[in-house]
């Protein structure tokens, strides 16, 4: 029975763990013990997971559940990474001496966090790092151990950092998910539907974000204005997708499915996922500083305005009192120093 590591108690992690427990893998949860009332608690108080929704139904009972890293990640064939960005550099650290040249990482969803893994990882190491395009799982976690997802997985597109890795990377995560190569992680980055959908939506919501802390986003703030917004987001992004040289995965075709609110019932449960919250929510905190922050960059180096993306995360840093240009990740964070795709892609290919 091949043995993974799911880094990451909320609710991907979650339920991703108990996902691949129902398919038959060994599954060891890690989470820090301050992090544990969220979801852990009531896993633990369950004794497993209760399984819902429209992907795999029944009960998970996972290997082991523990806030020790160097248990969680002993032996293991695979380490799921599910964790916000702004954790990743801390775990990394962390998992440094953990890890060996046959270790396998993949983060769901990425947000560049294989190359913030790498850069404190070293040279010397030659563990391999990827990402997915996007979550595994449209899923949460719903209190008291029961998780729900929208719907069965579906195939992702993946990249190691350096690309150069992808065979290797493909080679083993193949093996648990059916999985398309991407040419490298800015692509499955970029390509994830959060930098689309989730800031435009929530800003533009955020009255009823901050009234109601049951919102949907989902199923109480598409309208055919939010939608407008979202296309010229994803419009943006297509320009400088193109320009990259990188596939571009539509996403609003999605959105307007859902948004006929009379029409799919086949779309209910995914109308039904929570979120966000608030406003600090990591709609709106990690896409105004991760992905929609890299996209405007990029935007900049090569010349293609993002007026719109440049506004959202103008007035998502207005709404929370911050400077999410100053606080978003930076081009040069991730060690991109040239300004043509060609210089970029070569270096997010070789890692040098």
């Amino acid at each position: 029975m091949a043995q993974v590591a799911v880094l990451g108690g909320g609710g991907t992690g979650c339920y991703i763990a108990a996902e691949l427990t129902l398919r038959g893998y060994s599954v060891n949860l890690y989470e820090e013990k301050a992090y544990w009332s969220e979801n852990i608690d009531g896993i633990l108080r369950r004794g497993g997971v209760k399984m819902t929704g429209l992907g795999l139904n029944g009960f998970a009972k996972l290997t082991q559940i523990t806030d020790d890293l160097a248990k969680a990640v002993e032996g293991v064939e695979l380490i799921l990474v599910s964790m916000v960005a702004w954790r990743h550099k801390k775990l990394a650290q962390e998992l440094k001496p953990l890890v060996r040249n046959d270790t396998v990482i993949v983060f769901s969803a990425g947000n560049f966090g294989s190359i913030v893994f790498k850069q404190v990882f070293g040279p010397e190491c030659k563990a391999v790092v990827g990402e997915t395009l996007g979550n595994l799982f449209s899923c949460r976690m719903l209190g008291e151990g029961v998780g729900i997802a929208a719907g069965r997985y579906q195939a992702k597109m993946v990249a190691a950092f350096p690309a150069r890795d992808n065979k290797r990377l493909m080679e083993r995560f193949s093996q648990f998910y059916d999985c398309e190569e991407a040419k490298n992680v800015f692509e499955t980055a970029l390509n994830a539907p959060n930098v689309v959908i989730h800031l435009a939506g929530a800003v533009l919501n955020t009255c009823a974000v901050e009234r109601n802390p049951n919102f949907a986003l989902y199923q109480d703030g598409l309208s055919a204005g939010v939608l407008r917004c979202q296309k010229t987001v994803e419009a943006e992004k297509k320009r400088i997708m193109d320009a990259m040289g990188y596939k571009m995965v539509i996403h609003t075709e999605h959105m307007e499915h859902v948004s006929q609110y009379d029409k799919y019932p086949e779309l209910d449960c995914f109308r039904s996922l929570a979120g966000p919250s608030s406003m600090k929510h990591r709609y709106v905190v990690e896409d105004a500083t991760i992905g929609d922050s890299i996209l405007m960059q990029l935007g900049e180096r090569l010349g293609i305005p993002t007026p719109t993306v440049h506004a959202l995360v103008q007035v998502a840093g207005a709404i929370n009192g911050e400077n999410y240009f100053a606080k978003g990740l930076k081009l040069w964070d991730l060690g991109i120093t040239g300004s043509t795709p060609e210089e970029m892609n070569g270096y997010l290919f070789t890692g040098d």
